[in-house]
């Protein structure tokens, strides 16, 4: 394990090397990262880096960082410092990528996917139990998700969408949706009930039990007209018509 570290150790002092040499033979590239190393917070974390104080090197780069994403020279210092000096693989491997992301065409490309390559070795190295061919799978897989993620990007905005939505439930078919039944019409009520006269009974009271209402005793009396010559003659047993 010693041997190991001491082997990725020289390896990264090697790639740094080639870092410097093209930094400063670069044309376009190197003229970029000159601007940035000229950011007042970026000299203030190489200085923090020069005298070793890795953790304020590390915090100031961040800095940089936050307040200027762009500047992509910091992904690389935050990288080595992370390999060489933390040998946090993880972070390391974080900052590579987005050096080269920011950095497509770079010059020293080819040395920094050199660091990224002994990063991942030296994870898979440190790690307790190391499956056989683990770093080779996990690369393939990262490459089939790109793949994947590539092919549904050019998709159309619709075809895309069908893609990352879940199908809806299919509707029922019309011919299971049945009308409410109609309620059939109830039969018509006669517009009269009977009533048979009782003892004591009087229009009065009778509109009073049919009505709950004596002053309808005209109603009463008005539909019986051919049987009652006047409202008193109202006799015990007749039968009378009483309007609903």
């Amino acid at each position: 394990m010693q041997s190991r570290k001491y082997i990725h150790f020289f390896g990264v002092l090697l790639c740094c090397a080639g870092l410097l040499a093209s930094i400063g033979c670069a044309g376009g590239a190197g003229d970029i990262e000159r601007r940035e190393e000229n950011d007042p917070l970026f000299r203030r974390a190489m200085t923090q880096k020069n005298v070793d104080d890795v953790d304020g090197a590390i915090d100031l780069f961040n800095k940089v960082l936050e307040r200027k994403p762009h500047i992509a020279r910091a992904h690389l210092e935050l990288g080595l410092l992370f390999d060489m000096k933390k040998q946090d693989y993880v972070r390391a491997l974080y900052h590579y990528e987005r050096y080269l992301e920011l950095r497509p065409k770079a010059e020293k490309r080819e040395l920094i996917e050199g660091l990224i390559r002994q990063a991942r070795l030296s994870f898979a190295a440190s790690l307790p139990h190391q499956p056989p061919g683990a770093i080779e799978e996990i690369a393939m897989l990262k490459k089939e998700i790109a793949l994947l993620r590539g092919q549904l990007d050019a998709k159309p905005p619709a075809e895309r969408a069908r893609a990352t939505v879940a199908p809806a439930a299919p509707a029922k078919p019309a011919a299971a949706l049945q009308p409410p039944p109609v309620p059939k019409p109830e039969p018509a009520q006669p517009a009269m009930q009977q009533y048979v006269v009782q003892s004591g009974d009087t229009l009065s009271r009778i509109a009073s039990k049919m009505y709950g209402d004596p002053n309808k005793w005209r109603m009463i009396y008005d539909a019986n007209r051919g049987t009652l010559s006047s409202p008193e003659s109202v006799r015990v047993g007749q039968t009378l018509l009483i309007p609903r």
